[in-house]
């Protein structure tokens, strides 16, 4: 099962004890200590933090962030390695180091001595790009895997688009080792959730949004209760809503509340999918060509209904008459074997919320005057429904 880390960036060591705290009563399966942020950052007080989390019967994972890498503060190498070396000796369960410093024969020495001397620690060889995915991620993966067979890699990038998210879950689902690959950013946000799915070792979580220590970083809150983290394995169904923009939507919150409610092993989430048809033909193409991820429906918002419509019109198996008439799909059904179906459920939906508030029926509308304010999918589904 994947675990759910909680990183922790408190600036004093009274502040990560109570953040420890809260991360164990939130039921966090790991804390990561960003000790990078602390203040006084002192061997010492590292290896006092690590007896707390032992106290509290949760794996640590101990980590010094380069500044080049995104770490706080700007401290010497030297120092950065000394508070590894601090940890272990402390009985630390895990060590994250970059991997472009451990490649250094003076830290790789280090490091394998304390390891030695805690033989049931790991070590994770860590790669960031801030800027965007890494030119060649299999390559960077091997590459880690060959210096060092028996660490963790983890290899954590920035998504420009939510399709630059697939690469890292393929290499997750093929992966025949313990591995971690996230993508930052909103658009990456999936991959903290997906790999779960895909088989990832771990993923990361916050307390609160003010302390991400990464962009996209969601809270372990809301990981556990919105997206029931504990329920999904790699035989959950995937459900979501797709547009631009996404984050404000309910959708997530009801579907996932109705699943817990009737004991489904599925899951919804929010897909930002940012441009336009061809944009939207590559995300349709990414999940159809991984069968592993389950993606059974897509809920369809602005503004790809329309792009919805033409891609269910050329490659779907099925288009309900309603959608051609009023041009655009909003539900997307995808079967087992990969065939696509399209809906239109504003239509309905709309229509009987006007009738209901007005207590008539359908046949009531017929002579009734009706102004419709929005050319939209949702204006031209109520218009097609008055006019039927």
């Amino acid at each position: 099962m994947t675990i759910l880390a909680v990183s922790i960036s408190a600036g004093t060591p009274e502040q990560v004890r109570q953040r420890i705290e809260q991360a164990v009563q939130e039921g966090a399966g790991a804390i990561e200590l960003r000790t990078d942020f602390l203040q006084p950052l002192e061997p010492s007080v590292v290896s006092e933090l690590v007896h707390v989390a032992h106290s509290k019967k949760i794996p640590a994972i101990v980590t010094c962030r380069d500044s080049a890498q995104g770490g706080a503060g700007n401290w010497p190498e030297e120092k950065r390695i000394d508070i590894l070396e601090a940890a272990l000796d402390a009985g630390v369960s895990f060590v994250d180091c970059e991997f472009s410093r451990y490649v250094l024969n003076s830290v790789r020495s280090r490091l394998r001595l304390a390891l030695q001397r805690n033989p049931k620690a790991r070590l994770i060889l860590s790669a960031h790009d801030f800027s965007g995915p890494f030119e060649d991620l299999t390559g960077l993966y091997e590459s880690i895997v060959t210096v060092c067979p028996e660490a963790i890699p983890k290899l954590v990038y920035t998504a420009r688009h939510i399709n630059d998210c697939f690469e890292g879950l393929d290499l997750l689902h093929d992966s025949n080792r313990d591995v971690i690959v996230l993508a930052m950013g909103e658009a990456g946000m999936i991959t903290r959730i997906l790999t779960a799915k895909a088989g990832g070792f771990l993923t990361f979580a916050c307390l609160s949004h003010q302390e991400a220590t990464a962009p996209g970083q969601a809270t372990a809150e809301r990981m556990k209760k919105l997206y029931r983290w504990d329920q999904i394995n790699n035989q959950t169904q995937i459900y979501g809503i797709l547009g631009n923009p996404v984050a404000h939507s309910l959708s997530p919150a009801i579907y996932n509340d109705c699943f817990e409610s009737a004991g489904l092993k599925a899951l919804y989430l929010p897909f930002l999918l940012e441009g336009g048809q061809s944009e939207f033909e590559t995300f349709m193409h990414q999940i159809l060509s991984r069968p592993w991820l389950h993606v059974r429906g897509l809920s369809v918002t602005l503004p790809h209904k329309t792009h919805a419509l033409e891609f269910t019109h050329r490659k779907g198996s099925f288009l309900d008459n309603l959608p051609e008439s009023i041009g655009a799909v909003n539900t997307l059904k995808i079967g087992f074997n990969g065939l696509v179906s399209g809906y239109n459920t504003d239509c309905a939906g709309a229509i009987d919320a006007l009738t209901e508030t007005l207590g008539i029926g359908r046949h009531g509308l017929h002579n009734r005057r009706a102004a419709v304010i929005g050319a939209g999918g949702a204006g031209r589904a109520v218009a097609a429904g008055l006019n039927l």
